[in-house]
């Protein structure tokens, strides 16, 4: 990246000077959030880079309260007299929207361009060279971003940092008979350039799993043990997520809402979100608000132990906020999550597999099924059929299915596999027992 982003101190500036606007234009309570990004992707594919793209983004948006009313402008003109026409804006606005006693604001390693574009031209090659079955990838790539944001409201809050994240993929294509061919994605990505895996190990990984996959057939329906993968277990948390939230309790859209302090999980299964973790991609020192992160017990083990809140929906349920208000410079604080992961058991993956006498295996998942509401849970999946606590043979052209509730409690067996790949992160999990449907 040729441009860096604006240090967090020069964003506090410009924060301070949105809000000394905002003021003079009436405002009651008004906050300001700046932000400002680089970021630098590369494609390889066929040997050859396939595409460059480098962007940066720098912005700020007012929030204004007059009489209990929020008015919201964004831009990215960060002159003097922009920022005035930004505060401006929001006021005049807030002057025209519907009061809500709930609004307000709480008190409170790069590596240049060159070695990335090698990065992935290598990972292509090495995928490409692990197996001659694999004839063919649909491209390799690695990205980096680099970032400052600062936030700051009239209640004396200032708060100012930046982060970093580098991201590696690559998806292996190998032969099957009849033309088809089977496909092995491999890939993470982690706040600095020395945490991420080299490229021979996702590379060897991506071409294993799709070369393991050759020969995949359907399985009869049937009601089975399933083990899941951490990349579907990870993917399980994030179309779970919402029904934690705040806002989804009190419009009560959520699976789990009236059942705060239940028993709504395995005793096995304790959930959380941190924004403190060292070296996270989710990590920040202050959530979209400006509140110090912290970390958050949803489940405790299998008990429902809370539910998380910006400061907006905080004080609409008369709870004090979470510290997981996410926003960016061009939008309002919304509520989200920060590092969320299961707590890894005791158990090793391959001693989860061998508490299976037959069942599925359950490593790639297809086409979205997920209902927020009523926590039902349906996709497509790839994986293998378990005989005797062993992989028998890949299987496709199924759908694995269940209700989120009913398959948080049937979890048997957590592993002791958690690994950091994204701000995501579950380890291997056993279900007791889920709808395989096949042929």
């Amino acid at each position: 990246m040729s441009a860096r982003h604006a240090s967090p101190a020069e964003l506090e500036r410009l924060c301070a000077a949105a809000l000394e606007r905002a003021r003079a234009h009436g405002a009651q309570v008004a906050d300001a959030c700046a932000e400002s990004t680089s970021a630098f992707t590369v494609r390889a594919h066929g040997g050859q880079v396939d595409s460059l793209k480098q962007s940066g983004t720098r912005g700020l948006g007012v929030r204004a309260v007059v009489g209990g009313a929020v008015g919201f402008a964004s831009g990215t003109d960060l002159s003097p007299a922009g920022l005035d026409d930004l505060a401006r804006r929001a006021v005049a606005l807030a002057r025209f929207a519907t009061p809500d006693e709930a609004n307000g604001a709480p008190d409170v390693a790069e590596a240049g361009a060159e070695r990335k574009i090698e990065m992935a031209l290598e990972l292509e090659r090495i995928t490409l060279a692990t197996d001659p079955r694999v004839t063919r990838t649909d491209g390799a790539s690695v990205s980096s971003s680099g970032g400052a944001f600062a936030i700051a409201n009239t209640h004396g809050v200032s708060r100012g940092w930046e982060g970093t994240s580098v991201s590696a993929w690559v998806v292996a294509l190998a032969d099957d008979s009849g033309g088809r061919q089977q496909t092995g994605a491999e890939g993470m990505t982690v706040r600095r350039l020395a945490d991420l895996q080299p490229a021979e190990a996702l590379a060897k990984s991506a071409a294993k799993r799709a070369v393991s996959r050759i020969g995949a057939r359907t399985v009869p329906t049937a009601r089975v043990p399933v083990v899941m993968h951490p990349d579907i277990g990870g993917a399980w948390l994030a179309e779970m997520a919402d029904a934690w939230s705040g806002e989804s309790l009190i419009k009560q859209s959520s699976w789990l809402t009236g059942k705060l302090g239940e028993s709504v999980a395995s005793s096995l299964v304790t959930m959380v979100d941190d924004g403190t973790l060292l070296r996270r991609v989710g990590s920040s020192p202050y959530d979209g608000e400006g509140l110090a992160t912290r970390r958050n017990v949803l489940l405790d083990r299998g008990r429902l132990a809370m539910f998380v809140y910006d400061h907006y929906h905080a004080r609409r349920a008369g709870v004090p906020p979470t510290a997981n208000a996410l926003r960016s410079w061009s939008s309002t604080p919304g509520i989200g999550f920060h590092n969320l992961y299961l707590e890894p058991g005791s158990e090793s993956p391959e001693a989860i597999l061998r508490r299976v006498d037959r069942g599925f295996y359950y490593d790639d998942q297809g086409s979205y099924g997920f209902n927020a509401v009523t926590g039902d849970y349906s996709f497509q999946a790839q994986g293998y059929w378990i005989e005797n606590g062993e992989k028998a043979f890949p299987v496709d052209g199924v759908t694995v299915a269940g209700n989120s509730l009913d398959m948080l409690r049937a979890i048997a067996a957590v592993g002791n596999d958690l690994e950091w790949r994204s701000s995501i992160a579950c380890p291997t999990l056993l279900i007791g027992e889920l709808t395989v449907s096949g042929s």
